[in-house]
């Protein structure tokens, strides 16, 4: 009987520490400096969504998550998370779930150009958000 009463106290705990942890890491975009090769900049992250060329320039375009808590930081909001779920015994998920459904990390569209070199000139964030995907 105790093994089913902890089973379910930490089925019912588990949901907003599991939706912190996996939240998406935010893009670190000042590791891009003007000058940077294309190819480490895909290397970092990934294939664009479309690719403009005007002249000389090209244009990547990117939806990434630049805005967010580091890995450290959603570890310990979804451990205190857990802790407060055991003590309230399930019951501050009522609060935890629904607030990490609403705080949940928009992707920003992002743009990077580069000369004819194939050389970063400059990069773009856009303020809105670019929508989930």
């Amino acid at each position: 009987m105790k093994k089913i009463a902890c089973l379910t106290l930490l089925a019912i705990t588990a949901c907003s520490p599991f939706m912190e942890a996996n939240r998406p890491d935010p893009v670190d975009m000042q590791q891009f400096a003007v000058g940077e090769n294309r190819l480490n900049v895909l290397s970092a992250i990934g294939s664009p969504l479309g690719t403009d060329k005007q002249g000389d320039q090209s244009c990547d375009v990117y939806k990434l998550y630049t805005e967010g808590h580091s890995s450290t930081g959603k570890g310990a909001i979804a451990a205190g998370e857990a802790v407060v779920d055991v003590f309230t015994l399930g019951l501050a998920e009522v609060v935890f779930t629904p607030a990490e459904a609403a705080t949940k990390d928009d992707k920003h569209a992002v743009v990077f150009c580069y000369d004819k070199d194939s050389k970063l000139v400059s990069y773009t964030v856009s303020e809105g958000s670019a929508g989930t995907e």
